[in-house]
């Protein structure tokens, strides 16, 4: 993805979206349809290994009809935060399973 569209030395970030940020369908300048779905669709992929993109991919696939120059800011902050995480993932192999889960759940 970050070979594809030429941001390997982006600047990367540390969350994939600020915390007060609310994503509407409004009557701000519009941006390339075709490079907007390309790179969400992309993410869709990438979510195979890195599910804690999966929240905001599917929130960004609702605005590809019209996507506007705030999508479009999401989407390569999507692209910036990959770029830190390039080392992260998941690793599935063959044979059993064995799930474990931690939290810190604290309230």
């Amino acid at each position: 993805m970050l070979l594809k569209f030429a941001i390997l030395a982006c600047k990367y970030v540390v969350t994939t979206l600020d915390r007060n940020e609310k994503l509407r369908n409004d009557s701000s300048p519009t941006c390339d349809q075709l490079q907007f779905r390309q790179i969400v669709g992309s993410g869709i992929y990438l979510t195979i290994t890195q599910p804690d993109l999966s929240y905001l991919v599917g929130l960004l696939s609702q605005f590809m009809q019209k996507p506007t120059t705030e999508h479009m800011y999401c989407v390569h902050r999507i692209q910036r935060y990959v770029s830190g995480t390039i080392d992260r993932g998941l690793l599935y192999m063959k044979g059993a399973l064995q799930l474990l889960g931690y939290t810190d759940a604290t309230t």
